[in-house]
């Protein structure tokens, strides 16, 4: 297994509200997380810091399968909520979490909002997570292709945080083969780069860091108007 993260700013951000996870657990076990704070100034880091801290800090020792992982969402969701109902300069702040745990050739994962989990294998990209915005709906629905929700003001819609009272975690589990890639990714990235030429980096014949800052270079280069983060394991 090979792990690599690359996170930026953006060029129109004061603050970076991005975080990211790279947890070694065991001999083959890794932990990969994503989370996109929100919330106004500088409360949309410290809510992404805390839903991180949660995977940091469970016990390498615990259970660590799906049901498990949507709790520690759930309970990560409530300590973010009561530090902003205690702190009215919090009020508001959530963060949006893509995690997946990693054993052997299984993945487990669990989501909330529109940051996106994909697998690559054999050339092709396949997103694993669905974005609970009110684009990804309509996209659904046949009434906006995915090449318009990425500029779409309802791209913005959100359905739900961690952190907003209570969430409901998406979840689910996958087999994978040797030379896959697990990669995670925040809207930054997703939002400014079209999936052909996302395909077109992570086909070069480079080390996976370099690939993953490639995807960020093209993120700013179509504008960096968001925070860019992205996460990849080589299986």
């Amino acid at each position: 297994m090979n792990a690599a993260a690359r996170t930026h700013q953006g060029l129109r951000r004061r603050h970076n509200e991005d975080r990211h996870l790279i947890r070694e657990i065991g001999p083959g076990e890794v932990l990969l997380a994503v989370a996109d704070g929100m919330g106004g100034e500088a409360s949309g880091e410290v809510a992404a810091q805390m839903a991180v801290d949660h995977l940091a800090g469970r016990s390498a020792e615990e259970n660590w399968d799906e049901a498990a992982l949507v709790a520690e969402f759930r309970r990560a969701c409530g300590d973010i909520h009561a530090r902003a109902q205690a702190d009215p300069a919090r009020e508001g702040m959530g963060t949006t979490l893509t995690a997946a745990y990693v054993r052997g050739n299984r993945v487990v994962w669990a989501h909330v909002v529109d940051s996106r989990l994909y697998l690559w294998r054999d050339g092709r990209l396949d997103q694993i997570t669905r974005d609970h915005t009110a684009a990804a709906v309509m996209v659904e629905q046949g009434t906006l292709s995915q090449a318009e929700a990425q500029a779409h003001p309802a791209r913005n819609m959100l359905f739900d945080c961690v952190g907003c009272g209570s969430c409901s975690p998406d979840s689910g589990a996958f087999e994978t083969r040797p030379g896959d890639l697990i990669l995670l990714t925040s809207d930054g990235l997703h939002d400014a780069v079209p999936r052909d030429m996302v395909t077109d980096i992570l086909r070069r014949p480079s080390g996976l860091g370099d690939r993953l800052s490639a995807l960020i270079e093209a993120a700013l280069d179509a504008g960096g108007r968001d925070n860019i983060t992205a996460v990849g394991l080589e299986l």
